[in-house]
């Protein structure tokens, strides 16, 4: 570990939340709503606390091997041959993941902004960004994190004003409809849009105060879940539960109607769209990265920075394998589902798991 690498407890925060928040915010809402109507609002506060023992061993993992990122002490547990095994499914998790966010920006991007660039620039040029910021290292891209957090705040708070004059409470009605069944379908979309906090698996090698960083770490989650449930309530709020069921991404078409008063300023759209790139590029960053590291730990090399680049184009030739949008999220989508599952849920518990066992047996 790099002496003068370090990340204090607030970038720890800040990370969790501009990797989490992407373009999973878009879709969600309808997402929720397609499965559970009015009270999707439950799903995204189940789904929060459904993440949180698994950051909770996230923490102590770091805690039991201070100094060593997940990818290093994991061969100490289950052995050198089984986790190249862990590492591999976890390279080829954010591999897809990356080529799902960067299609869905992608489209996005050609269609409220650059309808006329092929989509193929708008992809390579966005990868090719975020490139710089993954080739560098983790302290880099904690202060990164901190500097767009507040890009965050003010979007959502920008969303919140110019939504509440137009909102109808009564969309929200009934509150307490709920189909029990349902319950663990909606929590499982909830879960795919909190994907991205597992960069702490690395971060929490060098954090600077480790006392503080489970805290640190339950709030960056908790500030994520206050964002998703706002994000639905407006716009069930503003669309009403059928129009927003019918939208792919209704906080975007929120946005693209935000007037401000005395109109001082044309294309509030566009300026919050840009913001956006900002947030997205915060979530890509760290996820190329962790992929540079693992490369780096599969072939033992002492530094990451070579493997970003070459990773461009095989991101980008698997965003571009599917041939429309529905099949982006239907069939794309399901992949990195089940690939978080393992990488979120299954790995990460079963070297906890492991871990305990040889702590006790050592004792």
């Amino acid at each position: 570990m790099e002496k003068n690498n370090r990340v204090s407890n607030r970038q720890l925060q800040a990370l969790i939340i501009t990797t989490s928040i992407g373009v999973g915010i878009l879709s969600l809402p309808s997402s929720v709503a397609d499965i559970m109507g009015n009270t999707g609002w439950l799903a995204i506060l189940l789904g929060g606390l459904a993440i949180l023992p698994f950051i909770y061993i996230m923490n102590k993992l770091g805690e039991m091997y201070r100094g060593k990122i997940f990818y290093d002490y994991g061969k100490e547990v289950v052995g050198n041959i089984i986790f190249k095994i862990f590492s591999s499914i976890y390279l080829i998790y954010f591999l897809v993941l990356l080529a799902f966010i960067v299609r869905v920006f992608g489209e996005v991007i050609k269609a409220f902004l650059l309808d006329n660039t092929p989509l193929e620039v708008i992809i390579f040029t966005m990868l090719l960004a975020t490139s710089y910021i993954g080739r560098s290292n983790i302290e880099a891209i904690s202060r990164m994190a901190l500097i767009i957090l507040p890009i965050i705040i003010i979007i959502t708070i920008v969303f919140i004003l110019f939504s509440i004059p137009t909102l109808d409470f009564t969309n929200l009605l009934p509150v307490f409809q709920i189909n029990i069944k349902d319950i663990p379908r909606g929590m499982s979309t909830v879960f795919f849009s909190y994907v991205g906090f597992e960069i702490i698996l690395i971060a929490l090698a060098y954090i600077e105060d480790s006392e503080n960083a489970l805290k640190c770490s339950f709030n960056g989650i908790f500030y994520t879940t206050i964002i998703y449930l706002v994000t639905f309530l407006i716009t069930i709020g503003q669309l009403g539960i059928h129009e927003l069921k019918k939208q792919i991404w209704p906080s975007l078409s929120i946005m693209s109607e935000v007037e401000l008063p005395g109109f001082f300023i044309e294309n509030i759209d566009g300026m919050l769209m840009a913001a956006w790139v900002l947030i997205v590029f915060a979530t890509m960053g760290p996820a190329i990265y962790t992929g540079g590291v693992i490369l780096s730990s599969l072939f033992d090399t002492k530094k990451h920075d070579f493997f970003v680049l070459p990773m461009i184009p095989i991101i980008m030739g698997l965003s571009l394998i599917p041939e429309s949008l529905s099949q982006v999220y239907s069939t794309m989508g399901n992949i990195v589902k089940y690939l978080a599952i393992f990488s979120i849920v299954i790995a990460p518990t079963t070297i906890f798991i492991v871990a305990l066992f040889k702590e006790r047996k050592s004792l």
